[in-house]
């Protein structure tokens, strides 16, 4: 009869999906996760199962679904997401190489004559990210108000991801972009910054209390705040450290973004 003491175990464990987020092929993220997986089964006694997404809605919408317990998001998408369904609750936020839980957009151009916001024109090129991107319309329509200009009176248009935006920025003369500050500070010798952004709460692990119960969500918080941060095989989003996701960590970029409606 001893098996029966492994009986509960085998009950209780859970099978909890995990979704990162959408940046790389599927074959290239699962082999980037699955040593994490690996280490929260060990340290939880539950199955780790990855989800693929290849788009933010579709990411959102799985989630939604109750297809995903636990994804990593931005600030924006996971306003979007708890404005659409209220069952989410961020337990880990992942620190920059700055070991800093935030970070901030800054709007670069490498025209010599462009030094600030007012030197900017009807014919300035402007490039961003996605509608989805924190650093998309929402934080250089926030930029532009500081200044009393207002982004929807000059010709932007989306291009991809911030090193897109980049290469854009630096190939028309004339232009500007809205790129993350770790990406303006990886090619300032070929762009300058023009303006900076309010600090933004960096990515976060964002949980499914719908389907993860109190108990399912500590133990998931404290492996992740316990994991050996500098282990090669860790992906490159928890190698600088994780904290708790503090209280009220996105009151301001949530005022601002029902402010500020992105189009």
């Amino acid at each position: 009869m001893r098996w029966i003491i492994f009986l509960p175990i085998l009950i209780f464990a859970k099978v909890i999906k995990f979704a990162p987020l959408p940046i790389d092929t599927e074959s290239h993220l699962y082999k980037q996760y699955k040593p994490l997986l690996q280490y929260l089964s060990q340290q939880t006694g539950d199955k780790f199962e990855f989800v693929y997404a290849p788009t933010y809605t579709g990411l959102l919408e799985k989630f939604k679904n109750g297809q995903i317990d636990l994804v990593i998001l931005g600030a924006l998408p996971y306003l979007k997401l708890k404005s659409q369904f209220s069952y989410t609750k961020p337990i880990v936020t992942f620190l920059n190489a700055s070991k800093k839980p935030y970070y901030t957009c800054q709007i670069i151009t490498s025209d010599k004559h462009i030094n600030t916001l007012d030197d900017i024109n009807k014919q300035t090129k402007i490039f961003l990210t996605n509608k989805l991107s924190t650093c998309g319309y929402l934080m250089t329509q926030y930029m532009f108000k500081r200044k009393h200009k207002n982004l929807d009176d000059y010709h932007y248009q989306y291009v991809g991801n911030h090193i897109d935006v980049v290469f854009y920025t630096t190939v028309y003369n004339n232009a500007i972009g809205d790129v993350k500050s770790s990406i303006a500070e990886k090619y300032r010798h070929f762009i300058k910054v023009i303006d900076t952004s309010i600090h933004i709460p960096s990515f976060s692990l964002i949980a499914n209390t719908q389907t993860l119960n109190n108990n399912d969500i500590t133990k998931i918080t404290t492996s992740f705040l316990k994991a050996p941060i500098h282990s090669t095989t860790n992906p490159k989003i928890i190698q600088h450290g994780v904290i708790k996701t503090p209280k009220h960590f996105y009151k301001l970029i949530e005022q601002i973004s029902q402010e500020i409606k992105v189009k």
